[in-house]
């Protein structure tokens, strides 16, 4: 699976629900993927907020599918984990990760640090930002897994890629 910008999905993944119409039950429950505890032993800090939603995706390759998220706020960190049906052709899973490449390639050009690595099929990242600007560093990972695409992002710790693959390994063994 070729790199996929992992903190550009999560940032659009978290404000989607806000700005797009929410469905009244979440389709792929993202939530009963992961623990409370689970999470809490990667990021030590405890689970303040859970948000299960779910969003149409408005444009692009994926228009039309159902995007199930789970926001877990824990001080100071954000986790998001989106599940949704995986692509059904190439052209479709090239046209999704060349939006998704742009993407990095915009937080490149305004000074983000993006190191890349592929922990057990998964697409891994960790995102700096350039010195002076007020954003949080984040690691995730993204994978497809019994026919769904799922991402899990942390954003404000110091979070590692072989972290978040561990959380990954646990949420893709509970897809059905």
């Amino acid at each position: 699976m070729k790199r996929i910008s992992l903190l550009v999905l999560a940032l659009a993944l978290q404000m989607a629900p806000a700005a797009l119409p929410i469905q009244a039950a979440s389709k792929y429950k993202a939530c009963s993927l992961l623990t409370a505890a689970e999470l809490e032993a990667v990021v030590r800090t405890k689970v303040a907020t859970v948000d299960d939603s779910d969003f149409t995706v408005p444009e692009g390759p994926r228009r039309g599918e159902t995007v199930s998220s789970c926001n877990w706020v824990m001080g100071s960190t954000y986790v998001t984990l989106s599940v949704m049906r995986g692509p059904r052709t190439p052209q479709q899973r090239a046209a999704g990760l060349a939006m998704l490449r742009d993407a990095d390639e915009a937080l490149k050009k305004q000074g983000w640090t993006i190191v890349d690595v592929t922990i057990g099929g998964a697409a891994c990242a960790t995102y700096r930002p350039p010195a002076g600007l007020n954003a949080l560093p984040a690691a995730g990972c993204a994978i497809e897994s019994k026919g769904y695409a799922l991402s899990l992002s942390v954003l404000g710790s110091n979070t590692t890629p072989h972290q978040v693959k561990a959380l990954v390994d646990k949420a893709t063994a509970r897809l059905r």
